[in-house]
């Protein structure tokens, strides 16, 4: 049995939650003093900002954090070294959580002139929150800032608890749930909902406040999963490193196109111009592009040397044909064929549904009729197109990256986020083929030895899947719509392409309710669907 807190891992997570508590001063200051003007927002006819950030606080944060950068490279002739440091950093954190939140409610006073109404009084200026259209109302910032001042504080106080010696983890009843609960589908489904979720609540979760109270509950929920060791030390496996980067990336970008393409709806529905209208059509070359390449070339090389200093190359034992590890997994940007392997014969994970990705990516441009949303963030204009795609990149790639890396262990078993990778981990399988469950369990008789015979359920069920579920589809008015457009092979090859993307997730349901492994099995030619 590892032990869960370590000193090493007790001084990461204090300094992890020193970060947290630095990003959380750091929201509480940029509300309370900085020029709040949302995109596409207008400035026309507004006072001048009052606001200004103070000049003390700004020398005192930086020059306790300069402080505290001095006294950790000296740390070989300073006892206690760190936690000085660590402790000079924290009180930065809090000076600045502290000064924004009493000069957030100094300006509220100010601009009521006394009449205790806050942000609700006085002419409209640049010391107010302008928001986005389409976004809700302005927020207080005087609240906001007490919040994010508030949030700071609580990450630091956790933060001192870990530097002082005092141990606090995730509780292991809580942990022992979520292993219980985890599983493929409860994964699988999961995603499935909060995918459905984010499109439907995406005004809310494109507001910004929203967002920033997602990114802390991240932060905290990561902080705390980091207790256990079994999390740990999956996670930071160099291997899996670059994951959670991408985790963070791809969440970040979605984000931030999401909340782009909810602002133009609004503003087009009002007939306003879309955001990239109002913004320069063109960057010249030289030197605003060359030198835009030049600093994010060299800020990428210094990244990579850094991270290859800081991290070690998962370099294992040299190959033998004797020994395989377990798990044996491909590279990430594979894990997601791998993990169709569970559901899918070879031929089918790795080489149809992979060619069918690539055709279907090449056909899109001559299958797509609609000419909206040509060079600006949209959803209701291509609501069909961005839900399509988002849901087979986020749920169907993403998610099986994550579910590979993360929560597949030895011999494939699935295993849940604070779980131990046992080695002999057994689950049962009773995997059956449609076959079976027809002729055995439902007509109770043996199966016929002719082959076409016996695998005629199946068949039937394939056949009726592309070519009567098409049919189907002909009746429904957004496909009757793209037939009138763009004619029947153009909607012919979009539905092929639905059809193969849809069997994924089919496939992976009909394995979890009724254990069913093939469709259609022909093991004598190689042939299973």
């Amino acid at each position: 049995m590892h032990k869960d807190l370590t000193p090493g891992v007790m001084t990461g997570l204090a300094w992890y939650y020193l970060l947290a508590a630095m990003l959380n001063a750091a929201a509480a200051a940029y509300v309370s003093y900085m020029e709040i003007v949302s995109e596409g927002a207008s400035r026309v006819g507004l006072a001048p900002r009052t606001r200004r950030l103070p000049e003390w606080l700004m020398i005192s944060f930086f020059g306790l954090y300069g402080l505290a950068t001095l006294i950790i490279l000296g740390r070989a002739y300073l006892p206690e070294a760190a936690r000085a440091a660590y402790i000079l950093c924290a009180i930065a954190n809090v000076l600045v959580a502290i000064g924004a939140a009493a000069d957030a409610a100094h300006f509220s006073e100010v601009k009521d002139e006394g009449h205790g109404r806050g942000d609700e009084v006085g002419p409209p200026s640049l010391d107010d929150h302008q928001p986005a259209v389409g976004l809700g109302k302005a927020m207080n910032r005087t609240l906001w800032t007490l919040i994010w001042g508030s949030i700071a504080g609580i990450f630091q106080v956790m933060g001192l608890v870990y530097i002082l010696g005092r141990e606090f983890s995730l509780p292991q009843f809580f942990r022992d749930g979520v292993n219980f609960v985890s599983g493929p589908t409860t994964f699988f489904i999961g995603a499935t909902i909060g995918f459905a979720a984010m499109i439907a609540y995406r005004r809310t979760l494109a507001n910004g406040i929203v967002a920033w109270a997602l990114v802390n509950l991240s932060l905290l929920a990561f902080g705390l999963s980091m207790t256990d060791f079994d999390f740990r030390d999956i996670v930071t496996k160099p291997d899996n490193v670059p994951i959670v980067g991408l985790m963070i990336l791809v969440g970040f970008f979605t984000w931030l196109g999401l909340r782009r393409a909810v602002i133009n709806d609004s503003r087009m529905a009002l007939g306003l111009p879309n955001l990239e209208e109002l913004e320069p059509e063109k960057t010249l070359t030289w030197p605003d592009l060359v030198y835009t390449e030049l600093i994010a070339m060299v800020a990428q090389t210094i990244f990579l040397v850094v991270w290859a200093i800081a991290l070690q190359a998962p370099l294992e034992q040299p190959a033998s044909s004797t020994v395989a590890p377990n798990p044996s997994k491909a590279p990430w940007y594979f894990l997601g064929l791998q993990e169709m392997l569970v559901y899918f014969d070879p031929w089918m994970a790795g080489v149809v549904l992979p060619s069918m990705i690539v055709v279907g990516l090449m056909a899109m441009p001559y299958i797509d009729t609609n000419k909206t949303g040509n060079g600006y963030y949209t959803i209701s204009q291509r609501k069909f197109a961005y839900i399509t795609f988002q849901y087979g990149f986020l749920v169907l790639w993403v998610i099986l990256i994550l579910l590979g890396t993360f929560l597949r262990g030895p011999n494939w078993n699935f295993f849940g986020p604070y779980e131990y990778w046992d080695l002999h981990k057994v689950i049962p399988l009773n995997n059956v083929n449609l076959s079976d469950i027809v002729w055995v369990q439902i007509l109770g008789r043996t199966k016929p030895t002719n082959i076409l015979v016996r695998e005629i359920p199946g068949l039937l069920v394939v056949t009726a899947y592309f070519v009567v579920v098409p049919l189907i589809l002909t009746r429904i008015s957004f496909f009757k719509k793209i037939i009138a457009q763009g004619g029947w092979l153009r909607f012919s090859v979009l539905t092929l392409l639905l059809l193969f993307m849809a069997s994924l997730p089919l496939k992976m349901v009909l394995r979890w309710t009724i254990n069913l492994k093939y469709l259609i099995a022909i093991p004598e030619y190689f042939f299973n669907i």
